[in-house]
């Protein structure tokens, strides 16, 4: 239940609005499903992400992050799904935590151990998908390195 705060401190919960128009102000007329409207401005710029609905994930689903170091090694964390957000282009995973620093996961490990990614490629195992994973990277890497050699020359 995404809750809408408004400027003038009152919360709105999303599962109670009916229909909302923005008005040229800039604030938000909420028409609530009590029969009584409320006029005011929400501190979120784009309200429609209160109106996405989430539903729980079950448990197990593991979302692995990678990114590569200055020293060229590879790092994977991993995060949990807790809820996936069921947008009109699919679903997409909601991480326990802070999301500050981003939500771009490279896979997902299922409860029963598949590995996919969001192109729906499917692996066996996710030490599978990180040796395709770093051989692109690295080829990636020799291609941009031998562009530029070139160009030096």
């Amino acid at each position: 239940m995404p809750i809408i705060t408004t400027k003038d401190g009152r919360n709105i919960n999303s599962e109670h609005v009916a229909q909302y128009t923005t008005l040229r102000s800039g604030s938000v007329k909420f028409l609530l499903s009590t029969g009584g409207e409320y006029i005011a401005e929400p501190y979120a710029e784009d309200i429609s992400e209160f109106f996405i609905p989430v539903i729980p994930a079950n448990p197990g689903f593991v979302a692995v992050f990678a990114e590569r170091w200055n020293d060229g090694r590879f790092y994977y964390r991993e995060r949990s799904v807790i809820a996936w957000r069921l947008c009109p282009a699919g679903a997409y995973p909601v991480f326990e935590g802070y999301s500050g620093d981003g939500d771009d996961y490279a896979v997902i490990i299922d409860p029963a151990g598949g590995v996919f990614d969001s192109d729906h490629n499917l692996y066996s195992t996710l030490d599978d998908w990180k040796r395709e994973y770093e051989a692109e990277a690295n080829q990636r890497e020799s291609a941009s390195s031998d562009v530029a050699l070139s160009k030096a020359a």
